[in-house]
């Protein structure tokens, strides 16, 4: 019911921005404000979602919560609010903000998500456990591997649940598959060689650690 009301009270201010820009101007107003209900949907339904995905690629995690915000307090759909949900979560968890990423996943009924959701939604649990219970993070993570083997970042939280509970070569070979499909964004690449640092470090590899430290250097400028 209430993707309903905010699709009709969408519209209603569309229809009464036309209306009283026509009654203040005549046609030319009219147009104006269809032309201006036009953009704002547009806004809102393909600027607002992509301009939310690159602030959080390009690490701006706070620019990024805000605007996901936004996009669940509009959203038409169950879906794109639960999305929008869960990429709020991710900026949390990024931002190390553990007990709201926690607080916030609390919301999400798991038994509603679809593979590509609940993959994330593990994802993001394992993270914010990571540092109380790194054996209950790896097992959440594991359990989202499964669902989709295919997607580097959760690869990369995976190595770094291996890491965690003491398990160096087998979160070495973690983190050196996740390049398998190709080049990584260079975020989750400059991820990717930090954790390979530490991994080689506690190994006693200093200059395979310094290597890869030296690359996520460069890779975060």
């Amino acid at each position: 019911m209430r993707f309903a009301l905010r699709i009709l009270g969408w519209l209603t201010g569309a229809l009464a921005l036309v209306v009283a820009l026509g009654t203040v101007a005549g046609r030319l107003g009219a147009l104006l404000g269809l032309a201006g209900a036009v953009a704002a949907t547009l806004w809102q339904w393909l600027w607002l979602p992509r301009s939310a995905h690159a602030a959080f690629e390009a690490g701006t995690f706070t620019r990024a919560a805000r605007r996901y915000r936004i996009l669940g307090l509009l959203a038409g759909t169950r879906a794109r609010e639960r999305a929008a949900l869960l990429s709020r979560v991710g900026c949390c968890v990024a931002l190390g903000q553990l007990a709201e990423a926690e607080s916030l996943l609390a919301r999400i009924d798991p038994a509603t998500l679809d593979v590509a959701e609940r993959a994330v939604w593990l994802n993001n649990r394992a993270v914010a456990t990571l540092e109380r219970d790194p054996h209950a993070a790896l097992a959440l993570i594991d359990e989202a591997s499964a669902l989709r083997p295919d997607v580097p970042a959760l690869q990369h939280t995976r190595g770094t649940a291996l890491l965690a509970v003491g398990r160096v070569d087998d979160a070495i070979a973690v983190l050196d598959g996740m390049r398998a499909a190709g080049e990584l964004p260079p975020r989750l690449e400059a991820d990717r060689c930090r954790e390979l640092s530490h991994a080689w470090t506690r190994k006693g590899e200093a200059a395979y650690a310094e290597d890869y430290r030296q690359r996520a250097s460069a890779m975060a400028r």
